[in-house]
């Protein structure tokens, strides 16, 4: 607790920066991610029409000898091979540069005794790891469920994910690896892959061809990226002169209450507390607004991330950035931050100080933290609204995606998510939000 406690001490005074608090080599730390980005870029490239002749792919759910050469895939379903790949899997975390958080081990596992292994199992595991010989060189984090008389795979980690992306190792051959993830597809045929939330620089365009597959309404991410200043004092300068003045006065006022400090928080009982407090906050929120989600709609979602939050394992991305008033807690992020950068997943404040802008001032807190631990960026994630545009640089695009390789999937994409889900959103949209707050209080939702 040691370091917790001096990370709060920092932000005693919120409006003096120190700069042993922010040392300059985080800098360096923003620029390596530029190289990454470039590496990025080359993922991009055409996959070859034939698969090449040392690509293998096989249903044995890691039981069998790998051959000692070749890219070859493994189709795990069980969960005693899941978590027998867990330290591989953790590995690659590491090396994947570019790959979203959200695939993390420690997400992933409790997602599936959730959805997979739980009581009320809906999903079958279909998680594809890709070897070169005998290393573990990419994974596709797959479940497979049925909806009406359609059977599809998307991502493990649905409805809680924010980004679906798979693992990949920048040194594997990306045009071996894209011909053995189609020949481990064919193993268990589905009608479809359903993947949402898919950004522009994913490595999965690395594996497929999502060109002409996208459904739904783009999205944009909003993200700051830190690479482009030396010192947060740069990043504050190149905010505008009212942004600048608003976030002054929105600090002074909170801390015209009591002393501020911050914290960031790493996964462990105190993690899994704070993450059940800002849950409670964020459902008051939704439900007086008459809003919700598919992840707050869904129970095993969120059970599924407290029990993420509580793991205590050095390869756990989640962390709960925390903004105290004299000790107690008024706005809470749950955050995801791995090699290129920081995300904003799920954050809330304590409604007594709706009015003080206690989560605004948390967001501040965060971006001065960032700076000092060397986050290349911090991404405020899909939808862009206007509160995140006042802070951001830089935007993503974002889509969501549906292979269909049946009629039943091309019927279920035309039908139902490109012209019948929409329509529902917008009828929705439409009723008061009393109304749909109180239907929603009603469903226990």
């Amino acid at each position: 607790m040691a370091g917790i406690t001096a990370s709060r001490d920092c932000m005693t005074a919120p409006m003096s920066i120190d700069a042993q608090f922010y040392p300059a080599s985080a800098a360096t730390v923003r620029r390596a991610v530029q190289s990454a980005r470039a590496e990025l870029a080359e993922t991009q490239a055409p996959a070859p029409q034939q698969a090449p002749a040392s690509v293998a792919a096989t249903c044995s759910d890691g039981h069998t000898d790998r051959p000692a050469t070749g890219m070859h895939a493994k189709v795990l379903f069980s969960r005693e091979a899941i978590v027998a790949l867990q330290d591989e899997w953790q590995a690659l975390q590491v090396r994947s540069v570019g790959s979203s958080a959200f695939q993390a081990f420690d997400i992933c596992l409790p997602w599936l005794d959730a959805y997979v292994f739980g009581d009320q199992p809906t999903h079958t595991a279909h998680i594809i790891a890709l070897y070169d010989g005998d290393r573990l060189a990419g994974l596709v984090p797959l479940a497979i469920r049925t909806s009406g008389m359609v059977r599809f795979a998307e991502w493990v980690g649905e409805p809680l994910i924010q980004y679906g992306d798979v693992l990949l190792d920048p040194a594997c051959d990306k045009d071996a690896a894209r011909a053995c993830l189609a020949q481990a597809l064919k193993e268990r045929p589905v009608a479809g892959l359903l993947l949402r939330n898919v950004r522009i620089d994913a490595r999965v365009h690395a594996l497929l061809d999502l060109g002409d597959t996208k459904v739904g309404q783009p999205r944009e991410a909003a993200i700051i990226d830190f690479t482009r200043f030396d010192k947060v004092e740069d990043y504050f300068s190149s905010l505008s002169k009212s942004a600048r003045t608003n976030r002054k006065r929105k600090r002074k006022a909170l801390a015209r209450l009591g002393r501020l400090s911050f914290a960031e928080i790493l996964p462990g009982a105190e993690a899994h507390d704070l993450c059940r407090l800002v849950l409670d906050w964020k459902v008051a929120w939704l439900q007086k607004r008459g809003l919700s989600s598919r992840f707050f709609m869904d129970s095993r979602a969120m059970d599924t991330l407290l029990d993420a939050v509580a793991r205590d394992e050095s390869g756990n991305p989640l962390r709960l950035l925390v903004q105290y008033l004299d000790d107690s807690p008024v706005a809470i992020e749950i955050n995801l931050t791995d090699q290129l950068g920081s995300a904003m997943f799920i954050a809330s404040y304590d409604p007594v100080l709706e009015s003080l802008s206690a989560g605004k001032v948390l967001i501040e807190s965060n971006i001065i933290h960032g700076f000092a631990v060397g986050w290349p960026s911090f991404d405020l994630l899909p939808p862009i609204i206007d509160y995140k545009t006042s802070w951001t640089n830089r935007t993503l695009a974002v889509h969501d995606h549906m292979i269909a390789s049946g009629i039943q999937a091309r019927l279920y994409r035309d039908l139902y998510l490109k012209a019948l889900r929409p329509a529902m959103k917008r009828v929705w949209e439409a009723v008061p939000t009393g109304v749909r707050g109180a239907f929603l209080r009603i469903k226990g939702a």
